[in-house]
């Protein structure tokens, strides 16, 4: 068994971290999880668990949390090219093989997971502390300094693990560059309450064409999601214009109905806020005792909700190579090439769909021929279940995962 003494360290209580101290704390390793957050009633842009996540929450063990927070499951999709409806599909009949998509408060599911932790006696979390270093012995990274409300304190660890997101100081401290790739996207996302027509059929929709991507559905906490894609760089002009400009422009790229609700609804938007989208990977994921994983290995593009996914099958990737280690005497050669494995297992799809998610943007929002073509031509074509069944074969490993992922302690 692990050393009490030496905890394995995990710094950032989001979804890779909390999940990998879970499973580590059910397997009898000692490990501690720190988080900024004092709670996590804060905003959380990720809500989006795709059959490959859910999947993921079963394997960990963790699936009946869904049951006791709020979340939704849509019942059909809606895609819309210029207002014109192209296709109307029930979820499962596009999810035949698998778990359906669903809509989840992050916050609670957060919860819910160090919450399960908290029954182990080898599981300790820090909240509302700030890690502001890392300590180290022989060049070796030998655990963390915090700063809680008094002073700051120091934590030795067996292995610190950042899963501290885009801006992890543990990333950060050990000099893991990561390459980026351009994105030229940014979001804008709001809520109101529901219009009935979405809320009584529970449906999902999208709308693609000039120039723009919208997206709308049911929210966990019963209101209207709106995710709004634009042009990086132009949120500023839209804020200077004003909300009723900006619900204006929303709503003259949505069908009618919607357009009237939002323009009804114009000042009552709740929890409008801009999220820059990123995406970029580190060149390597690791140092001598500390691992990155999560965004702070690499923060995903908004494009096809990819981030809680990823960061479910992260967690179960390293809680695989270092449980049956972490078990034994603590070797930190052992423990060094360790990391390096879940590094090799996870790129391969890390890049997969990073090129995925890398084509939309381009497609819908560029102004090159090609792209104009592409708007044109393909929702026409998406109108035969043949062609979607086609597109979706393409993108199916945004959906369902790039490779088996499977939990093996």
């Amino acid at each position: 068994m692990s050393d009490p003494e030496m905890p394995v360290v995990i710094v950032g209580a989001g979804p890779a971290g909390a999940c990998l101290a879970y499973l580590l704390a059910s397997r009898g390793i000692s490990v501690t999880l720190l988080e900024r957050q004092k709670n996590f009633s804060r905003e959380f842009r990720g809500e989006a668990l795709l059959p490959s996540g859910v999947e993921a929450l079963h394997q960990i063990g963790l699936e009946n949390i869904l049951a006791s927070i709020p979340h939704n499951v849509p019942q059909a999709f809606e895609l819309y090219s210029n207002t014109r409806l192209v296709f109307r599909e029930k979820a499962d009949a596009i999810f035949t093989d698998s778990y359906q998509p669903t809509f989840l408060s992050q916050p609670a599911f957060l919860k819910e997971v160090i919450d399960a932790a908290r029954a182990f006696p080898n599981f300790q979390v820090k909240l509302g502390v700030t890690v502001t270093g890392l300590l180290k012995t022989n060049d070796r990274v030998a655990g963390v300094t915090f700063r809680g409300a008094d002073q700051e304190q120091t934590l030795p660890g067996s292995l610190v693990i950042g899963a501290d997101g885009r801006n992890s100081i543990v990333r950060r401290t050990c000099n893991l560059d990561a390459r980026k790739h351009g994105v030229d996207i940014d979001v804008v996302w709001c809520k109101t309450s529901p219009p009935t027509f979405l809320n009584d059929q529970n449906l999902a929709r999208m709308y693609i064409g000039r120039g723009h991507l919208l997206i709308a559905y049911r929210a966990p906490d019963g209101l209207l999601q709106v995710a709004w894609i634009i042009k990086k760089g132009t949120y500023g002009e839209l804020r200077q214009r004003g909300i009723s400009e900006w619900v204006e422009a929303m709503a003259h790229h949505v069908t009618p109905d919607l357009g009237v609700h939002l323009r009804m609804q114009r000042h009552t938007l709740k929890h409008p806020f801009l999220l820059s989208a990123v995406s970029d990977r580190v060149t390597r994921w690791s140092a001598p005792g500390a691992l990155v994983i999560g965004d702070a290995a690499h923060t995903m593009s908004p494009v096809g909700g990819q981030g809680i996914n990823v960061a479910l099958r992260d967690a179960i990737v390293t809680a695989n190579h270092l449980v049956p280690l972490l078990q034994q005497r603590h070797v930190p050669d052992r423990i060094d090439a360790t990391t390096k494995a879940v590094e090799n297992e996870r790129t391969p799809e890390l890049e997969y769909i990073q090129r995925l998610q890398a084509m939309p943007p381009r497609l819908i929002m560029g102004q090159a021929w090609w792209a104009a073509a592409f708007r044109e031509t393909v929702p026409r074509l998406l109108r035969f279940r043949l062609a979607r069944q086609l597109a979706g074969r393409r993108m199916r490993g945004m959906s369902y995962g790039h490779g088996d992922v499977r939990l093996q302690i």
